[in-house]
C-alpha cells in the first residue's frame, strides 16, 4: 500500500510545449522525478526514446536528460502536483473532463496560463482540488518535440486561490526552487497577473501581427506609437483591478522589449505554427472587461480581430 501511494504521488508536467518542456527539463536536471503528459503519443514516444534536450539561451550548449512521458489519453490518475503548462485555448471541455479523471480530489494543480479566466474554469471543472496559481516571466522556445531552448531567465510568482491549504503552496515553492527557478510567494498575485496581462496585451499581438521579435517594437516611431496607444487603452481598463503607476508600467513594457529583444513571443510562435493563439484570453478578455465597465476598447478589439484573421 505504501509503495502504491509513493508511485501515485508524483509530479506531472501537463503540456509538451515550450514552457512544459522547460519545466520538465529543469526538474530532470535537478534529479527530481516527474512525468510529462503530452497531447500526442508521438511526442511521448520521442521523449521516452531520445530524452529531453535543454539548450542554453544562445543554443551554444545543450543537455540531454532521460525523460518519462505519456499521452494524457493514456495517463493513469496521479495524486501530487500537476504543473499545467498548456495554453488557454487547450483548456477545452474535453481536457478539463480528462483532468477531473486524472487528478483526484486533494491533488494540486498549478496553472501557468497567460491571460485571465482559467482559474475560474479550473475551479468549476475540478472542485475539491488545490489550486496554486503561477505567473512566470521565464522565456522558452520549443525547437522540436523533445528539444527546448531557455531563451530568457525570469522568475515564477506563486499564490493560492484563497481556498487552498498553505502547505500545498509551500510544497510547490520548494519543488520549483529545487529545480533552480527563482520563486517568490505573492500575496498580491491578482496584481501580478494584471501586470503581466498588460505587458502581454501590448507585446504579443503587435509582434504576432507584424511578425517581429520583441525588440522590433522599439525599432520605429510608428511601432512605438502603436504600442503606446494599445498600452494606454489597456491601462485604463485594468487600472481599477489594482494597477497603478501608468508611466512606470509603460517603462516596464519597454524594458521587457529590450531585455527580450531577440525573443519571439508565444503568440508569434503560435501564428507562425498555425496554432490557435491566446488572443481571446488576453486582448479579447480586456475588451470584454472594458464593456462591463462601460468603456470602449477599440485597439484591443482591433488586434483581437486581426490576430484571429491571421489564424
Amino acid at each position: 500500500m505504501g509503495m502504491k501511494r509513493a508511485m501515485d504521488e508524483k509530479t506531472v508536467v501537463l503540456g509538451g510545449g515550450s514552457l512544459g518542456l522547460l519545466l520538465a527539463g529543469k526538474l530532470y536536471a535537478a534529479g527530481l522525478k516527474c512525468v510529462v503528459w503530452t497531447r500526442t503519443r508521438e511526442q511521448a514516444a520521442r521523449l521516452n526514446e531520445d530524452g529531453l534536450i535543454v539548450e542554453a539561451g544562445g543554443g551554444e550548449s545543450a543537455s540531454r536528460l532521460p525523460a518519462v512521458a505519456c499521452a494524457w489519453e493514456d495517463a493513469a490518475p496521479a495524486a501530487g502536483i500537476v504543473l499545467l503548462a498548456v495554453k488557454q485555448p487547450a483548456l477545452t471541455e474535453r481536457l478539463l473532463k480528462r483532468l477531473a479523471e486524472l487528478v483526484p480530489p486533494g491533488g494540486t494543480i498549478v496553472p501557468f496560463q497567460n491571460g485571465v479566466g482559467h482559474v475560474e474554469a479550473l475551479r468549476e471543472a475540478l472542485p475539491g482540488r488545490e489550486i496554486v496559481v503561477a505567473v512566470t516571466t521565464e522565456g522558452a522556445l520549443r525547437m522540436d518535440a523533445n528539444r527546448v531552448r531557455h531563451t530568457g531567465a525570469g522568475d515564477i510568482r506563486l499564490g493560492d486561490d484563497g481556498r487552498s491549504r498553505p502547505e500545498r503552496l509551500f510544497a510547490v515553492e520548494r519543488m520549483l526552487m529545487q529545480a533552480g527557478f527563482s520563486v517568490f510567494l505573492s500575496k498580491q498575485l491578482d496584481k501580478e497577473t494584471m501586470r503581466k496581462l498588460l505587458i502581454n496585451a501590448v507585446i504579443n499581438p503587435i509582434t504576432a501581427i507584424l511578425r517581429i521579435p520583441n525588440g522590433g517594437i522599439a525599432e520605429s516611431p510608428e511601432r512605438l506609437a502603436l504600442a503606446e496607444a494599445l498600452f494606454r487603452e489597456t491601462f485604463e481598463v485594468l487600472g481599477p483591478h489594482g494597477l497603478e503607476g501608468e508611466s512606470d508600467l509603460w517603462q516596464a513594457v519597454l524594458r521587457v522589449c529590450e531585455a527580450t529583444a531577440g525573443n519571439r513571443s508565444s503568440m508569434l510562435q503560435d501564428v507562425e505554427a498555425g496554432r490557435t493563439t491566446e488572443i481571446d484570453s488576453i486582448n479579447g478578455a480586456i475588451a470584454r472587461m472594458a464593456a462591463k465597465q462601460g468603456l470602449d476598447a477599440p485597439w484591443n478589439r482591433a488586434v483581437t480581430a486581426l490576430v484571429k484573421a491571421i489564424h
